[in-house]
């Protein structure tokens, strides 16, 4: 009996044995998956409506989750909710959150190289300026964010940017001066305004509302897609030129140091998400410009085409701001920069 009774025990012992061993390698299977995975967290301080946030919601998100099988997912955050736009530059170096996508203005102070993409009046079209920023010249201005733990997985089109103001209508470089120009903080749009005669002030978007309808500033200059989205024709913005003075572009970057952790599978669906995303934000983005001037001409604002000469006057009082930048970024990035737009553009 005793036998039999320890035999039993014994059979037992191994059954709840296998079954322990069952669960905790279970257990250890979901705690990897687990590691490998990740929601992968965007931050932007452009609408819901934007054409990036709408490229990375639709189409970065879809395909990250598709090419990873599950493994990853994307939750993008827009409205400056992850805070303004230095504070989401540094939580995606820092790998607090995956990555960010902002004006190429705010990443000046980190990487100077990308300060020749706001020069002024450099890109005569948005084809121009993607040739540049897809070709060498470019990818190596792209290739020099790493050394700032950041990734750049694609560069988007914000669009030519336009002045507006709440004073008078601008035709030349004597009607910008005097006027209290809200702007980011980007030194080389600064020393531009400057040299307008304009006293720049530098506010984030997500104050530029209040600013503007509280007098602390008297106008502002973005494209028309963000001019509409935040409404400033509310914020006593009647006035609306096309200068056209900038061609900004959005740089999407991911922390390097999440990246580096990923498989080389992972690596390569992402930026192929990335790839795709971008190209669909820039048919997005050039659709949504026409479209969004018209809904701005259906408000209390008073519009003024500039000639291509009354333009050419702009860019004549801002050409001294070209000497400033190839002195901060070096000769050599400079040159080869200038000499991919004179390639690229059309003859």
């Amino acid at each position: 009996m005793r036998i039999h009774s320890y035999g039993g025990n014994a059979v037992t012992f191994r059954n709840d044995f296998s079954r322990t061993l069952l669960a905790a390698a279970a257990v250890l299977a979901f705690a990897t998956q687990a590691a490998n995975s990740a929601s992968l967290r965007l931050g932007s301080g452009f609408g819901d409506k934007h054409a990036s946030t709408i490229a990375l919601k639709t189409v970065f998100a879809s395909e990250v989750e598709k090419r990873t099988e599950g493994r990853h997912t994307v939750k993008v955050f827009a409205n400056s909710e992850l805070g303004q736009a230095p504070e989401m530059i540094n939580q995606a170096q820092s790998g607090i959150n995956f990555g960010v996508f902002v004006s190429s203005a705010h990443y000046n102070a980190q990487v100077p190289e990308i300060g020749v993409t706001n020069l002024p009046f450099v890109f005569p079209d948005r084809e121009t300026a993607f040739k540049v920023m897809d070709g060498p010249s470019g990818q190596a201005i792209a290739a020099r964010f790493e050394d700032k733990d950041l990734v750049v997985l694609g560069i988007m089109e914000l669009g030519f940017r336009n002045l507006t103001n709440a004073k008078h209508p601008i035709t030349e470089p004597k009607d910008v001066a005097g006027l209290k120009i809200r702007l980011q903080n980007n030194p080389i749009h600064i020393a531009t305004f400057e040299l307008l005669g304009a006293s720049p002030t530098s506010i984030d978007a997500s104050e530029m509302f209040s600013a503007l309808s509280q007098g602390v500033v008297d106008g502002q200059e973005n494209p028309y897609t963000v001019i509409n989205s935040f409404q400033l024709y509310d914020a006593k913005q009647k006035y609306l030129s096309n200068t056209g003075h900038f061609f900004d572009v959005i740089v999407f970057a991911v922390s390097k140091r999440a990246f580096d952790k990923m498989t080389p599978e992972d690596q390569g669906a992402i930026r192929e998400a990335g790839r795709m995303a971008t190209l669909e934000q820039r048919r997005l983005a050039a659709t949504q410009d026409d479209d969004n001037l018209k809904q701005l001409l259906t408000h209390d604002v008073a519009y003024t085409e500039l000639t291509p000469e009354q333009r050419a006057v702009f860019r004549d009082a801002t050409a001294p701001v070209y000497q400033q930048v190839k002195d901060k970024v070096g000769a050599e990035t400079f040159d080869s920069f200038m000499a991919a737009v004179a390639a690229e553009s059309p003859k």
